[in-house]
Order: structure tokens, then C-alpha cells, then sequence
């Protein structure tokens, strides 16, 4: 069995249906991908409820809650740990007023992380930090004791976290995956998503394209900042 994994989709309904449609491709090749996982959805862009909906009314996608879900979820009764640029307000603001009757399924359906156990494998899902899902990060591109503080007390077989670039790391008690961005490009690279075999856990990086000016014009279409545009395109 495998299963694709996402991150940071950030409500881009464009880039989430090409992905989907890449995975479909791969199990018309062959693979035998039976579960989507993602990490984020919400977020950027201004798909809140399509997004919502689609994976919602799906029965073999799966997600956990993202900083920008939770925020999104609650943001009428929250009070701030940090201070947010105004543009990020502004955008987690219209996100809230637009998602309206289904906040309370990100707030209540939506879980902050998964565990799955494939055969003798047990899989961690989470967004951030393990130790902070909302709020931390776990980097790529460190050394091997950074990622055993995670996988040394925790004792799962792989961890599947979010990030802006795909990274592996294997410690000699399991693996993190850092499974890449799917909703924008992140310094002139493509969109990507991860799958994963839950037997030998093995994972593969598979990038894909979707239409930026779509998604450019939309942004613009519903007023919001201008900042979000220069995420789609950098990432940054």
C-alpha cells in the first residue's frame, strides 16, 4: 500500500485538483496509492470553502490542522501569541468571515495530527513540531541528532510534517519527511507532493504544475492583500 501526502496547500483549490489529478495518474500507472494525507489546508488563497468541501465529501482524504487552520477556526475567540504582519490579518480575517458555517468542521473534524499504523509501521501526521502541532517546525536540512530528538522519544516509523522544501531524514530510529509545499512555489521550485510505501517507507517526490494567474486573478477578484500574490509566486 502507499499514500500521498501534502502540505501547505494554503485553500489553492487549483493546485490541490492538479495534484490530485498527478496522483490519480500515478495509480492509472500502477501505484497503488489508497489514501491522501494533508498537512494544512487553509491558509493564502482564496478557496477557503472549495477547498473545505472537497476534501470534506471525500472519503480517502484525510487532513490535520495547519497554524493557519487553527487560526482560521477560531479566530472570533483567540487571543494572539505573537503580533501578525497586517496583511496576514487582513487575509486570516476574510478567510474566517468566508468560510462561515464550515469553521465548525475545521474546529471539530479536523485534527491537529494522525497517527496511522500500516502493518508493523506507525506513521505520524502533523504539521509542525510534534511536540507543538500548531505552532512549531521541524527545518530540513539539519543534522541527523536534530531530527532523534523527535524520533528517538516519540518511537513512530516515519513522521510526515509540513514544509516549504521536500527533505528526508532517516535516524537510526525512524524517518521525518518534510513533504514540500503544494499550494505555491517556493523559490522558483514547483509545487510537489510526496508518496510514501507503508511497508518499506520508502518515499518519492513528485512535482506538478497548476495555473498561477488563476489564481493571481482570483486573489485580486476578492480584494485580497497584495502581499499574497508574491507568496504564490516565491513562497516567501
Amino acid at each position: 500500500m502507499q499514500i500521498a501526502v501534502l502540505s501547505n496547500v494554503h485553500g489553492n483549490l487549483p493546485a490541490l485538483v492538479n495534484a490530485i489529478s498527478e496522483i490519480e495518474k500515478l495509480k492509472e500507472e500502477g501505484r497503488k496509492i489508497d489514501k491522501v494525507y494533508i498537512l494544512g489546508l487553509l491558509g493564502y488563497f482564496p478557496y477557503p470553502k472549495k477547498v473545505v468541501e472537497l476534501v470534506k465529501n471525500s472519503e480517502n482524504i484525510h487532513a490535520v490542522r495547519g497554524k493557519y487552520d487553527h487560526l482560521i477556526a477560531r479566530w472570533n475567540e483567540i487571543e494572539l501569541d505573537e503580533e501578525l504582519p497586517k496583511f496576514l490579518v487582513d487575509v486570516i480575517n476574510w478567510n474566517w468571515k468566508e468560510l462561515s458555517e464550515l469553521r465548525s468542521w475545521l474546529r471539530n473534524e479536523v485534527p491537529a495530527f494522525l497517527v496511522e499504523n500500516f502493518g508493523n509501521n506507525k506513521f505520524l501526521f502533523v504539521y509542525g513540531d510534534p511536540f507543538n502541532p500548531v505552532n512549531g517546525e521541524i527545518l530540513p536540512k539539519k543534522s541527523t541528532s536534530y531530527y532523534e530528538q523527535y524520533t528517538s522519544p516519540l518511537k513512530y516509523d516515519l513522521i510526515a510534517v509540513s514544509s516549504k522544501e521536500p527533505f528526508i531524514a532517516e535516524t537510526k530510529y525512524g524517518k521525518v519527511v518534510c513533504v514540500g509545499s503544494a499550494g505555491f512555489s517556493y523559490r522558483g521550485n514547483k509545487p510537489v507532493f510526496s508518496v510514501i510505501d507503508t511497508k518499506t517507507t520508502d518515499i518519492s517526490f513528485f512535482e506538478f504544475e497548476f495555473s498561477k494567474k488563476i489564481v493571481e486573478d482570483k486573489i485580486r477578484e476578492v480584494g485580497l492583500p497584495e502581499e499574497v500574490v508574491g507568496i504564490l509566486y516565491r513562497g516567501d
